[in-house]
């Protein structure tokens, strides 16, 4: 049986842990081959491996989305050694709990050369070449309910992910007729390696006493939202962003 994304080359950002990873397993299960960018080499080897392991296909490529020159060098490395991605996820992103009025300036630019510029210039640079190709490519950008809701703290970060979710919409808008396809996915809370311990402690349990249904979710649950979003068959789907946060988003 013909798997869903068998025909697709996709690029993920931040592959190497959390969502990214998750993601990364899962379009390879169903077809995809992966190009895994992230800056840890040694855990993008492992996801390749482990891919593979499971019948996939994918390489690795260490991308740092905060370098200079790197979006560039990334994808043309992508166009020589595997081929024009038709599915591009970014998921890289940074997060830095800091006060606002505290923030040094380089943390900033850099949280925002993260999540914001490199999502710009690799879309750019993937649909120079779908134009140029007439390739109806897609491109499922990682946001985050914080995008929509202030929260203390983290103000940079949601000001990137606020910018992320209107620049989804802009890029649907620029290029519906090119056949491209421009969506955001944008998770509540989510339970993943780096954030785990977190939950146990009693700062975590209380944050999660605020929450509507006392909970976080494991990346597991981004799986069908995902598939839903990239899927080449749903060509009327454009311009969306999609919100899966247990109606976190409503009350943090």
């Amino acid at each position: 049986m013909a798997r869903l994304f068998g025909e697709d080359i996709a690029v993920i950002t931040g592959a190497s842990s959390g969502l990214g990873h998750r993601f990364a397993q899962q379009l390879a299960l169903n077809g995809a081959y992966i190009c895994c960018l992230a800056r840890r080499a040694e855990k993008l080897n492992a996801l390749v491996e482990e891919i593979e392991r499971e019948g996939g296909k994918a390489q690795a490529f260490v991308f740092d989305g905060a370098a200079d020159g790197e979006c560039d060098r990334v994808i043309e490395q992508i166009f020589d050694r595997v081929g024009v991605p038709t599915l591009l996820v970014n998921n890289a992103g940074q997060s830095v709990s800091t006060k606002a009025e505290q923030m040094p300036l380089d943390q900033f630019d850099e949280l925002m050369a993260v999540n914001m510029r490199a999502p710009w210039r690799l879309s750019q640079l993937c649909a120079q070449r779908w134009i140029r190709d007439g390739i109806p490519g897609r491109i499922v950008n990682i946001s985050s309910i914080l995008g929509r809701r202030a929260q203390k703290g983290v103000a940079a970060y949601a000001i990137s992910k606020a910018a992320l979710t209107h620049m989804t919409a802009a890029l649907a808008v620029e290029w519906a007729r090119y056949g491209i396809r421009v969506n955001a996915l944008c998770p509540g809370f989510i339970r993943t390696d780096i954030n785990a311990a977190f939950w146990d402690t009693e700062l975590g349990k209380a944050e999660l006493q605020r929450l509507p249904r006392r909970r976080v979710m494991g990346p597991e649950k981004m799986d069908q939202a995902l598939m839903f979003l990239a899927d080449p068959s749903n060509d009327y789907l454009t311009g969306e962003a999609v919100y899966v946060d247990d109606a976190q988003g409503w009350v943090i």
